[in-house]
């Protein structure tokens, strides 16, 4: 069985083609309202046309909130477990489930966070777990919430530390990778994960928080100068604090940005959807984390330090 935590559009996503497939999936809500309408309803995914791609019955799917999860594990103790929260629900997550967890044993946790940093905050918090990082490409927007649309199809890569050699490496390979491809996701082990990760850190952080001020569609990025010469200000920023930090980086990694922009031309950004939602956005782990690695290389990132206050301060903070 796979446990995944967080049913926005990447965690439906995920257990909507899983649970198609035949794989055994638990599904952990934040809101008890969500759990019941997944159960009444089920997980639709609609490709890009509007037509269903994938639809599973709410009384095939076992779904609770996460409040439930030290009752209901209990009596079947997660074993490989798919975060996808954001990065701000880390702490909240860890609070529900380490009273358990921490009684659990070969616990293998997939973290599909945008940014950095959450992994060392995880592995403090859960030593004994084993941590498998992976980013991911694949576009997908709520419509509901038990539907998503499948906005574009991308690339799953998961760390991967074959000097490891455990028997547990061995059964994620057997069954979790197996799973994943089984339902038909573009999935590969990684031995350069970091690489990937400070990858999509950049692009995130070149992408997500223009269309967050300019309101505006990811595509709608490439159709104006003045928009173009600021990503490639955030990219250039971003690159001098990866070069002063000693960070491996590709020239491609511009083109890839483009390319981003291109594939999911009609998407709202999930920064763009925080902040229409007066919700905590990821900037902090995004575009902030980029400002502290700069600091701490002695550097400067201004452009992404003015994004960044901007819409932190674009939240009505509650009381």
């Amino acid at each position: 069985m796979i446990d995944i935590i967080g049913a926005g559009s990447l965690g439906l996503l995920f257990a909507g083609r899983l649970a198609a497939t035949g794989t055994d999936v638990r599904l952990w809500t934040r809101t008890l309202e969500q759990a019941r309408s997944i159960a009444c309803d089920g997980i639709t995914v609609f490709n890009k046309g509007g037509e269903i791609a994938v639809h599973v019955p709410g009384d095939t799917l076992k779904v609770a909130p996460l409040a439930d999860w030290q009752r209901l594990n209990s009596h079947a103790p997660a074993q490989w477990i798919f975060l996808m929260t954001k990065q701000g629900a880390i702490e909240e997550v860890l609070k529900q489930i380490l009273p358990v967890a921490k009684t659990e044993k070969e616990t293998a946790i997939v973290c599909l966070q945008n940014g950095i940093g959450h992994i060392e905050r995880i592995r403090q918090a859960w030593p004994e777990a084993e941590l498998y990082p992976a980013v991911t490409t694949e576009g997908a927007k709520r419509q509901g919430a038990a539907s998503i649309v499948h906005a574009g199809a991308g690339v799953t890569e998961i760390g991967w530390y074959e000097e490891r050699g455990k028997t547990q490496d061995r059964n994620f390979k057997q069954y979790v990778l197996n799973r994943l491809l089984a339902a038909g996701f573009d999935v590969c082990l990684s031995k350069e994960i970091e690489n990937g990760m400070y990858r999509k850190l950049l692009i995130n952080a070149v992408i997500n928080p223009l269309t967050a001020i300019w309101r505006i569609r990811n595509g709608e990025l490439l159709l104006d100068p003045v928009r173009l010469h600021m990503m490639r200000k955030l990219y250039d920023e971003g690159i001098q604090v990866y070069e002063a930090r000693g960070i491996h980086w590709d020239s491609s990694w511009w083109d890839q940005i483009i390319n981003v922009c291109q594939a999911t031309a009609e998407n709202h950004s999930s920064m763009l959807a925080d902040v229409l939602a007066q919700s905590m956005t990821e900037v902090a782990s995004i575009n902030g984390q980029l400002v502290q690695m700069a600091e701490q290389a002695g550097v400067t990132a201004p452009t992404h330090e003015v994004l960044w206050q901007l819409i932190e301060g674009m939240r009505l903070k509650e009381g």
